[in-house]
């Protein structure tokens, strides 16, 4: 008799099928998931933190600002002074990124680590990995960011409106 997928093990599932189960470093027995008033769902949480975001038009997980500390890859690393205008919320250029992982696609969700390997924003690759080395133009379009806050921590802000 075939035993039947919990929300939660679907959720792991499709986390380390779309990331890669070496780059996701969470435990399936500790996801929460939240649906929205269709039961569909919205946020998957992990130890209380919503970690990712369900975009619903493709089925994609797109990662928070706090998935940051339980992913390895995809990443982009920027220097020091990139990093200060990405925790603001402004794109990255191409001729700033300093590192990236392999086998980067246009339209993937990426991390962007300072050089010291620490998480700044969460965002969307524009570039493939030939286009990063003609080092034009903004290469990543953050989606969530990481911002020090006074006691030294990094807590999620929210993003900036146009309006």
């Amino acid at each position: 008799m075939v035993k039947s997928m919990t929300p939660e093990e679907h959720a792991y599932g499709l986390l380390t099928y779309i990331y890669g189960y070496k780059n996701i470093d969470i435990d399936k027995d500790k996801i929460e998931i939240k649906y929205n008033k269709y039961k569909r769902i919205k946020y998957i949480y992990y130890e209380g933190k919503p970690i990712f975001a369900f975009r619903n038009n493709d089925g994609y997980l797109l990662p928070l600002a706090e998935a940051a500390p339980y992913m390895k890859a995809p990443y982009v690393v920027v220097d020091r002074e990139t990093a200060k205008f990405v925790s603001q919320g402004r794109s990255v250029p191409a001729k700033f990124i300093k590192a990236y992982s392999r086998g980067l696609r246009p339209n993937v969700e990426v991390l962007v680590l300072d050089e010291d390997g620490k998480p700044v924003a969460v965002g969307r690759l524009l570039y493939s990995m030939r286009e990063l080395t003609l080092r034009r133009g903004y290469a990543v379009k953050p989606r969530s960011r990481l911002a020090e806050t006074q006691s030294g921590t990094r807590a999620q802000t929210p993003r900036r409106s146009n309006a």
